[in-house]
């Protein structure tokens, strides 16, 4: 059932869960990680949600500029992992958390997902699971793949590591030298998602529509 944590087959460790907030937030102009909704915020918020599949959850590329203090206690007694190559976008951050894991699956969030939920994240973490993919990612009803809600077999660093050392930032690119499973948008539709599942927050006006969608007062 949505909610409970995963039991792990094939012998192999439980999912390890890593919020992403790295990144200026320039087009919003104030850290993303910290917006409110409902009082809580974003990284809270994807704290909880992965909480509900992993069995460890860590925060990768926090700015070392930014403070904790608007953070609970929860969030602040995380692992914070710190860019092991700053400068080179999720990726990066993706790369960090796959040598930190001791977990061979991997769930990546960003913090600017105001509408994934955690019956979504167990269903693409059982997903991951049945294919045995190096990379399991969705796919978007634009048909645009979504690797910053996907989940990555620790194995794939490698491959991460290869694209980082020829410059090649971009998620995807290395997605060719692995075994990668795609979650067609038909199917995550029928499994009663939303097709505003994958929207994320990039600026003011982006916020307070993600808002009025959800309902939600801050």
């Amino acid at each position: 059932m949505a909610g409970q944590k995963i039991t792990m087959s094939h012998g192999l460790n439980p999912v390890s869960g890593f919020v992403l907030c790295g990144g200026a937030s320039r087009r919003m102009g104030r850290p993303k990680a910290l917006l409110a909704i409902r009082g809580t915020t974003m990284i809270e918020r994807q704290v909880r949600l992965l909480g509900t599949v992993a069995r460890k959850v860590f925060v990768v590329g926090w700015p070392a500029d930014l403070s904790k203090s608007k953070l609970t206690n929860i969030i602040r007694d995380l692992t914070f992992l710190p860019d092991k190559l700053e400068g080179r976008g999720p990726l990066g951050g993706i790369y960090t958390g796959l040598l930190q894991s001791r977990s061979e699956y991997n769930l990546f969030l960003g913090c600017d997902m105001p509408f994934v939920d955690g019956g979504f994240l167990e269903f693409l973490c059982r997903r991951a699971l049945e294919s045995r993919a190096d990379v399991t990612v969705p796919k978007s009803r634009a048909r645009r793949l979504e690797p910053l809600c996907a989940v990555y077999r620790k194995r794939a660093a490698g491959a991460v590591r290869h694209s980082l050392a020829n410059g090649e930032n971009k998620v995807n690119r290395f997605f060719p030298r692995v075994r990668c499973e795609v979650v067609p948008w038909r199917e995550i539709a029928l499994a009663g998602f939303p097709p505003t599942i994958f929207d994320n927050i990039n600026t003011p006006e982006e916020y307070e529509a993600a808002k009025r969608i959800l309902n939600y007062e801050c």
